[in-house]
């Protein structure tokens, strides 16, 4: 069990290298015409916060033959996939070997009526289908824990990583926050593993050095609020030298 409390990457590949032993890690997307053959473990990325964290642990996945999916959202106050910075990103994932799936945030969904929230799903799903090149064949609710019931658990439309058949008929384990959820992870470490289980691992929680929590979330912020500010410094530097600016500056010189 010395990987219990360990998040550097040295623990993952050995942690990943054990599960690979006796199973063979498949995507959502690999178990969309049924199930397959036992032993197995679905690899499942939720990525909440850093796509940086997630493109440098699919490339390193990829280069050990470990293929994953990766769920991104569309809606997040971390990152945006329209972004020039960041729109490559789910294609550069799918061609790493890896399966984008949609994160979906309900709150996102509570200002519209319920009956609508079927197609702003799917038109979610859809702008991530033309962002990834590739169809979407797996959602996953984003924070379940925080944010209430599922809306989507029983869809038959996409494949729901926590849709019973994920959650419940086979072990579920999460590093949610850097703490492995309830007593399942154990599995990981003791005695033989379980025929088919599920494993999500969040990609900020892994780095080349191991973090306390309180750290990761407190980098990770303070990135994003340099970010911000110099987003805000070079939309100041750019507007001194519009030509709209500069034309109005010299016709009103001698005002």
């Amino acid at each position: 069990m010395a990987f219990a409390d360990s998040f550097d990457y040295q623990t993952l590949w050995s942690l990943l290298a054990r599960v690979g032993e006796s199973h063979r890690f498949v995507r959502f997307t690999d178990l969309a015409s049924g199930q397959p053959a036992e032993p197995f473990c679905i690899l499942r990325h939720d990525v909440d916060y850093r796509l940086d964290s997630a493109v440098a642990l699919a490339r390193e996945e990829s280069a050990r033959g470990i293929y994953a999916t990766y769920f991104l959202l569309v809606n997040s106050t971390y990152y945006n996939l329209l972004a020039p910075p960041h729109a490559h990103v789910p294609s550069a994932l799918v061609d790493l070997g890896h399966e984008v799936g949609l994160h979906y945030d309900v709150r996102s969904l509570h200002p519209f009526p319920r009956e609508r929230w079927d197609r702003l799903l799917d038109a979610q799903a859809a702008l991530l289908e033309e962002l990834s090149g590739r169809p979407i064949a797996s959602v996953a609710m984003h924070q379940p824990g925080l944010h209430g019931d599922d809306p989507f658990r029983q869809t038959t439309r996409y494949l729901n990583a926590y849709a019973d058949r994920f959650t419940k008929d086979m072990p579920y384990i999460s590093d949610s926050c850097r703490a492995w959820r309830d007593i399942a992870w154990r599995v990981l470490a003791d005695g033989p593993l379980p025929p088919r289980l599920q494993l999500a691992l969040h990609p900020i929680n892994w780095a080349d050095e191991d973090r306390d929590r309180f750290t990761i979330f407190r980098e990770m912020h303070l990135d994003l609020a340099n970010a911000v500010l110099s987003e805000g410094e070079d939309l100041l530097a750019k507007i001194a030298v519009h030509p709209a600016v500069v034309e109005h500056n010299a016709r009103t010189a001698g005002s």
